[in-house]
């Protein structure tokens, strides 16, 4: 009993906590629009409850032979027309005030999710497939729907028409059909919460299964040159089939939950309609009835089933809904990364002091083992090393987009872990290996993240990038689309002109992470050149494998198992004769240092 207890405080937990979850993710102007809604679709309510009143008093009229010759008949039928064409319009009104609502929540609950989902660390991108989030928010929207309309559409309706049937019953000491009523309706919820339950646990399967096919599909789409390159088109179909088959199967057991529920609900209903027409015939041939009543009665037990059937329906999908959004809620509630808005950093050169940092992204694996080493003012510095030596991490670390296990770094003396994330990543600005970009113009990718350029700072970064003349010749310029991902540049495009985009900040501090490992020679030069050029005044790390490009930096730092293993400028390091010797005379000899 504790646990089923227990289990049920949760879910009510849960409940209260969605309801919350939704309300405090609406402007005052949507609560208000909701609360209007919920007022129209009472006042429905009430009209279509006290509508079978009316239809008894004009039955009553009609069976006696007054009422035959009397008016009162037309005027109650005109009450009861005008009532149901009020409730409808009422109804319809209700519909069209939800309808403005229900979009500005949704509107707002997307926005409100991907604004988080962008702030999370990288350790939740990591682990977390870009389609499998994506699915996560679309099932919160469908569920955030599910509930608004199960609410204020079956549950509200249903209950203020079975409270205005127990105080007509009441008045009219029908107690005895109240009576029955009564145990029909409580019938009805006892099969639903069971229901309930067994839906939202096949629910939550289906979802689940629905989930892992999506990121699996997405991750198909995104790396479809690939798997074109490998020829394995039949093996991603059986994979993705697979998938889609453990869907099909969670939703048909999801089917069957509900089909089983709607067969328990027939025969409550004919059980209970058959017993309330049995007693009502019978009140009425032993005149303890009349005709009027006994058509409020049999109207009452109809009107009240269907709703109560539709309210069942809807736990159902209520239910189905509350999982939807509590994953939702859960991705919600992943901590964010300290997003504190800052100023430019002003007052401050770059020098940067690396201090016994390590870091490991399981524990089981460590990257990086006490590394320390520092950068002067517009010094640059180069890191060498083989795969896994942990390059790339150092970039990961500059930028917060990890943080250090153990030991700090510091700009300008002061640790990266007090300053504003923001503020760490305007002063540095990274040219990742491989470039990421956006189906957009290639001018807006070039000033990604920054509204306060204009174009003819657009254009110098590009000349910087050596890339001017390029977009020049193009028939839209500036103004042309490059793809998603950029795939209508070439790799050396893509390149440059994530290097424009880096020049475009002038940042403190240049981090190229082998950025010019997809350029030919010539081209490549100029661009280091270039690189040379503004970094001039700013502290510069190169991540690089060409050692050649990295001849003229004022200290090589050298990787090897996560720890620095040589540390010097590149006249010194070869005449020492170790690592970084070793290595350039591989690359000397044609092989190149992974």
């Amino acid at each position: 009993m504790s646990n089923d207890g227990a289990a049920d405080r949760n879910d009510s937990d849960k409940l209260r906590g969605v309801l919350r979850f939704i309300w405090a993710s609406s402007a005052k102007f949507t609560r208000t629009q909701l609360l209007f809604a919920i007022i129209l679709i009472m006042v429905a309510s009430v009209l279509g409850a006290l509508a079978p009143v009316v239809l008894k008093l004009i039955v009553d009229h009609l069976t006696t032979s007054a009422g035959i010759q009397s008016v009162i008949p037309l005027v109650l039928i005109g009450l009861y027309v005008g009532g149901q064409w009020l409730a409808r319009i009422t109804t319809e009104l209700g519909k069209f005030v939800y309808a403005r609502a229900e979009r500005q929540v949704l509107r707002s609950i997307s926005l409100q999710a991907v604004a988080h989902v962008i702030r999370l660390p990288l350790a939740f991108h990591v682990k977390k497939s870009t389609g499998a989030v994506t699915q996560v928010l679309q099932d919160g929207m469908q569920g955030t729907q599910m509930i608004l309309q199960s609410m204020l559409f079956s549950l509200l309706p249903v209950l203020l028409e079975v409270a205005m049937a127990i105080v007509i019953f009441s008045h009219l000491k029908q107690h005895f059909f109240l009576m029955l009523l009564a145990i029909a309706f409580f019938t009805y919820v006892g099969v639903f919460a069971y229901s309930a339950w067994k839906v939202a646990g096949a629910a939550k399967v289906a979802s689940a299964a629905q989930v892992g096919a999506t990121s699996a599909i997405t991750d198909v789409l995104v790396s479809y040159e690939t798997v074109k390159l490998f020829s394995i088109e039949s093996v991603v179909q059986a994979k993705i089939g697979k998938r889609l088959g453990d869907v099909e199967s969670a939703w048909i057991r999801f089917a069957r939950s509900i089909a089983l529920n709607g067969l328990a609900v027939a025969v409550v209903f004919a059980v209970f309609l058959g017993l309330t027409v049995f007693f009502a015939v019978r009140d009425v041939q032993a005149s303890r009835m009349t005709v009027g009543t006994f058509v409020l009665v049999i109207t009452y037990m109809l009107q009240i089933v269907r709703p109560v059937e539709i309210l069942g329906f809807a736990v159902q999908g209520f239910s189905q809904g509350l999982v939807y959004l509590q994953r939702l809620r859960e991705l919600m509630a992943v901590p964010r990364e300290d997003v504190r808005d800052a100023a430019t950093m002003t007052g401050v050169v770059g020098r940067l002091e690396v201090r016994g940092v390590s870091f490991a992204y399981e524990p089981e694996r460590p990257v990086l083992d006490k590394v320390s080493f520092t950068v002067e003012s517009g010094a640059t510095i180069a890191i060498v090393g083989g795969s896994g030596s942990g390059k790339s991490s150092i970039v990961r670390l500059l930028t917060r987009l990890v943080e250090p296990d153990s030991g700090q770094i510091l700009m300008d003396g002061v640790p990266l872990s007090e300053l504003p994330i923001q503020m760490v990543r305007r002063a540095v600005a990274v040219v990742p290996q491989d470039a990421v970009l956006f189906d957009e113009s290639i001018a807006y990718n070039i000033a990604f993240g920054r509204e306060d350029v204009s174009q003819r700072d657009i254009e110098e970064a590009a000349r910087v990038a050596h890339l001017h003349a390029f977009i020049s010749g193009l028939p839209e310029k500036y103004d042309t689309k490059i793809g998603e991902r950029g795939v209508r540049l070439s790799g050396g495009e893509r390149q440059r002109l994530s290097i424009a985009r880096a020049a475009l900040r002038r940042p403190l501090v240049y981090v190229f992470d082998e950025a010019t490992s997809s350029l030919d020679s010539a081209t490549e030069q100029q661009i280091l050149d270039n690189v040379r050029e503004i970094s001039l005044k700013s502290t510069t790390v190169v991540i690089a494998h060409r050692l050649s490009t990295i001849v003229h930096a004022d200290q090589i730092l050298v990787l090897e198992n996560g720890q620095v293993c040589e540390i010097g400028s590149h006249r010194s390091l070869l005449a020492r004769g170790g690592r970084y010797a070793s290595l350039w005379a591989a690359q000397e000899r044609g092989y190149a240092v992974a």
